[in-house]
């Protein structure tokens, strides 16, 4: 007696490079680049705990042009997965009703982005009342 195997369709091996799957996988990828940066900013954190000449080191490290440049790319990334959370974040949700009224994807995607750009602004106030500078 034969054994049934399901159908498996043939796929390509670039299809995560393909239209519509391109923008998913890069908006994927840019989850690796804000995870790098965590990294960046643990190794920080360690550095501080190890004391002030170790905490130089890591500034001193952070100044070089490739830090530099790895810093903007990061940064690229990072805002590419914000911009993408907040369009995404929406489509996710259940639907929200308020007054029986259905609220729009775009208002629940503007107001993420003012509640993300409020909650920066608090931190750079408290990071300039709390260091004398940002």
């Amino acid at each position: 007696m034969s054994e049934r195997r399901p159908y498996r369709r043939a796929q390509a091996p670039d299809w995560w490079a393909r239209k519509p799957y391109l923008a998913y996988t890069i908006r994927e990828l840019s989850g690796v680049g804000v995870a790098l940066y965590g990294l960046v900013l643990l190794v920080g954190l360690i550095a501080l705990r190890h004391g002030p000449e170790s905490f130089a080191a890591y500034r001193a490290m952070l100044a070089t042009p490739l830090s530099l440049l790895l810093h903007l790319v990061l940064l690229a990334a990072m805002l590419w997965h914000v911009v993408t959370w907040f369009q995404t974040m929406p489509k996710t949700m259940p639907k929200l009703i308020v007054g029986g009224v259905q609220v729009p994807q775009q208002r629940m995607m503007r107001i993420g982005w003012a509640v993300a750009a409020a909650c920066s602004v608090l931190l750079l106030v408290c990071l300039v009342h709390v260091g004398g500078r940002p």
